[in-house]
């Protein structure tokens, strides 16, 4: 369920200072590249910066960006718990969304940024981000139907609650092509507020401009309001077009025309859900995809509640061919449900298209695109609420290379060692489209919040150790030194940032690899099959039989598990309390039942890090894994009595 309002967000946000200045954006299409060509011209211009938007594209904590790189999983879920606990203590009872607002708003306050780029979630007047308290700019992209039930049934009724984040004294930026009814509306909301209001488009000049760089008609208007909305937040910047191109052309904007390679067959991703956004997809793909009226696969998902038909309308062409998927639960948005696939099929055929079920399972649109497309020869178009999840899907992996590094005063002075360790793993991953390697570590230090896995990854990043992918699979390079923390560019290179031992660098890795690496594959078929383990040679007995085959523990199959040992100078010096630790997890294969692993997980966590297993409960039951809670309920363990083998020994 969907609650507006302002009264349950402004409670959680009381303790929380707003230090920074907002860009607001409501509009129902092009909110987020609106948002994305804002941070990208501020972060461009020397602010500092984050940016909120929603939905997230994987996880909860990737609509979270400071200064262009997304919040760690550490940092996202450290800060989500405080909100939550204020939640519970003062029995506010907030929605998620108001929760994911109140947590976004935290990190952005602890990261001391000048801006916050913020996106509306739904509406406007009474969406949770219309608690911001210091609006320097509020923005209006193009506005249509959609949301009726909760927005009203008319454009005017809809612009009404869009226009309701205007603040007086603060210039709202409209785009100029919406109808003369909206533009109307948002005037007489400003006049009554005391705000100004712009009118955003693009000069003859810089629309030629953008066209030839490549940007769409919409784009053009999206970013028209964007420039617009930065000269207005700094004016004492320069603020033309081709200064700011440059800056404009980085903005990454996954899920909008967005084209991918898929063994081959090129597939078109776009999260067109409206007949709004249906219109702009339809306008691309008549003009690059049809050639000579060829047919297109369509492979179409869609939300309850979404004018179907009226998109299909917009879309299909007679003789397409059309197949359709349901998408699975959408993390922290529980009021999200999918369309029964039979009605979007109903739809199609009565445009004359044909129609096609698959035998892959729900939510594999990847499979289904790659089953179908190359036989027929026709240009693949994945549309809708599923788009996104294509990244995910396709090739889907199976395998899962851990680089295992967790910190201990010995290690001092051991870099070359870990660079060994990197090299190892980035081999191994090149040597394997299926595969996907996970730094594991988290932050163990008090004098840092830095973690380890990002540590492996910085240093991997400052020595240019992605030389060893292919070109075709290296990152882009990172456009200047910085001294935050560099992001994960590589898209099968995932950072684990909360693990505290060897046996949860192992155990938090296979749970991340299926919780991000395959989020939209069934539950049970989402599990890695093999592991490959990056650590010190010395560690082969612990990270292997204590860990990794032990029927007490993790039980992969012995033939499943590949270990790449890589030792560094002094091992003699570590070997007997290496073999002491040994004796201690086959004693507590989990960590959790002695005193002696538990205390020492303790140590390692002076940033107070959740150590359950799951992120919420429904992920918790999706998983199919059967967990007891342990230490007052401070940790979570494998129930190894009734779970019997887990899902990656059998799926």
């Amino acid at each position: 369920m969907i609650e507006l309002g302002l009264s349950r967000i402004s409670r959680l946000l009381q303790h929380t200072p707003q230090t920074w200045q907002a860009i607001h954006v409501a509009g129902t299409n092009g909110k987020g590249s609106t948002c994305a060509y804002i941070a990208a011209l501020l972060h461009a211009s020397g602010k500092s910066c984050a940016r909120f938007n929603s939905p997230h594209f994987v996880d909860r904590w990737d609509c979270i960006t400071i200064n262009e790189r997304p919040v760690s999983e550490s940092r996202f879920l450290a800060a989500e718990r405080l909100v939550k606990e204020r939640d519970q203590r003062e029995a506010i009872g907030a929605s998620e969304f108001e929760l994911l607002t109140a947590t976004a708003f935290e990190l952005l306050h602890a990261a001391q940024v000048d801006f916050g780029v913020i996106e509306v979630g739904l509406g406007g007047a009474l969406d949770a981000t219309n608690a911001l308290k210091h609006k320097a700019v509020t923005v209006i992209t193009k506005i249509g139907l959609d949301h009726q039930a909760l927005l009203g049934n008319t454009l005017e009724e809809i612009a009404a609650q869009k226009a309701g984040i205007l603040r007086g004294g603060a210039f709202c930026v409209v785009d100029e092509s919406n109808p003369p009814e909206v533009l109307r509306v948002v005037e007489e909301r400003a006049l009554a507020v005391g705000a100004g209001v712009v009118h955003a488009g693009p000069s003859p000049k810089e629309a030629e401009l953008l066209a030839r760089h490549g940007f769409e008609p919409h784009q053009v208007q999206n970013v028209a309001s964007a420039l617009q909305a930065f000269q207005l937040a700094c004016p004492e910047l320069p603020a033309d077009l081709e200064t700011a191109l440059p800056a404009i052309k980085q903005a990454h904007i996954p899920g909008r025309l967005q084209r991918v390679d898929l063994d081959g067959a090129k597939i078109l991703l776009d999260g067109a859900h409206n007949v709004q956004s249906a219109e702009v997809l339809a306008h691309y793909v008549d003009t690059h995809l049809r050639a000579d009226g060829q047919p297109v696969t369509w492979v179409l998902a869609a939300s309850d509640g979404k004018d179907v038909s009226g998109i299909l309308e917009v879309l299909v062409r007679p003789h397409d061919l059309v197949t359709a998927v349901q998408f699975g639960a959408v993390d922290g948005m529980p009021w999200v449900r999918p369309q029964d696939p039979h009605a979007i099929l109903a739809a199609a055929a009565q445009l004359g298209a044909s129609t096609f079920t698959s035998d892959a399972a729900d939510s594999s649109i990847g499979k289904v695109a790659l089953e179908t497309a190359p036989a027929k020869g026709h240009p693949v178009v994945v549309a809708g609420s599923n788009a996104p999840a294509v990244n995910t899907t396709m090739n889907a992996p199976n395998h899962l290379i851990i680089s295992e590094w967790i910190m201990e005063s010995w290690k001092a002075g051991e870099t070359p060692t870990y660079a060994d360790h990197i090299k190892a793993g980035l081999r191994v991953l090149s040597e394997d489209e299926r595969a996907v390697l996970i730094f594991s570590g988290g932050p163990t230090a008090a004098s840092t919040s830095l973690s380890e896995a990002r540590s492996y990854h910085n240093l991997a990043i400052a020595n240019g150790y992605w030389d060893i992918l292919p070109a075709s699979s290296s990152p882009p390079p990172h456009p200047s030194p910085s001294p935050s923390p560099l992001p994960c560019h590589h898209p099968r290179i995932l950072l684990e940032e909360r693990a505290l031992d060897s046996y949860q660098n192992i155990l938090f890795s296979i749970l991340h690899f299926w919780r991000t690496a395959t989020p939209n594959k069934p539950a049970h078929t989402a599990w890695p099959s093999r592991l490959t383990i990056v650590s010190h040679a010395f560690k082969r007995t612990r990270l292997v039989d204590a860990h990794s085959c032990s029927p007490l523990s993790l039980a992969f199959p012995r033939d499943a598990v590949d270990f790449i040992g890589i030792n560094p100078p002094g091992v003699p010096l570590v070997l007997g309390n290496e073999q002491r630790a040994v004796e201690e997890w086959l004693v507590d294969p989990q960590g959790w039942e002695s005193e002696g692993l538990r205390k020492k997980r303790d140590g390692r966590n002076p940033w107070g890090l959740e150590q359950l297993l799951f992120l919420a409960e429904d992920e918790r039951k999706r998983s199919g894994i059967v967990t007891r809670f342990v230490d007052g309920g401070k940790g979570e363990v494998l129930d190894v009595a009734q779970g019997g083998r887990w899902p990656w020994v059998v799926g």
